[in-house]
């Protein structure tokens, strides 16, 4: 069963990664679905704002920089679970991937309020004097996922570290005898 499944979310990690990264630059293209991420990395539900290609380009590339954060962790899972498959769970490149999800993790978690704030400025950067806005919004409703999210990348990276050490502390022991 275990076999299966890592056979199966391999590749499936790995195109996901692909998948978001994909559609997150389709909606920003689209001037008809533009509004759904705008709306939803800046936080700006009833604010009006501008969806000029200047405005949807520079959107664009601040969402895909933050979900490439995320696409490079889903990759290194991707190469956890091929490696699972395998048995090599006990290779520095194993440790050496699930320390890159767990940064990953940490560092997209990090990053949502100062994406948010960007994507405000970019939406309202062409608004007349006055009607710019940068916004900084901390949701009761996603925090608690948020604070998850980042302790799960950061109890990861410490595992990876601590896998990292017992396999070189492996490696002197063989050494030496």
């Amino acid at each position: 069963m275990m076999i299966f499944l890592t056979k199966l979310l391999a590749p499936l990690s790995r195109v996901l990664a692909i998948l978001f990264l994909a559609i997150n630059i389709a909606l920003w293209m689209s001037p008809d679905l533009v509004e759904f991420p705008a709306r939803a990395y800046s936080g700006m539900v009833e604010t009006e704002f501008n969806v000029a290609m200047s405005n949807r380009l520079f959107g664009g590339l601040i969402s895909t920089i933050h979900l490439g954060i995320l696409a490079v962790g889903l990759l290194a899972v991707a190469r956890i679970f091929k490696q699972i498959n395998k048995g090599e769970w006990h290779l520095p490149s194993f440790s050496q991937s699930l320390r890159r999800f767990g940064l990953s993790l940490v560092v997209f978690t990090l990053l949502i309020p100062v994406v948010q704030a960007l994507m405000s400025i970019a939406l309202t950067y062409n608004n007349p004097v006055g009607q710019r806005m940068i916004t900084l919004d901390l949701d009761a409703a996603t925090a608690p996922i948020a604070f998850v999210l980042l302790l799960v990348g950061v109890l990861l990276s410490l595992m990876a570290s601590v896998m990292m050490r017992a396999g070189e502390i492996a490696e002197e022991y063989e050494k030496i005898v």
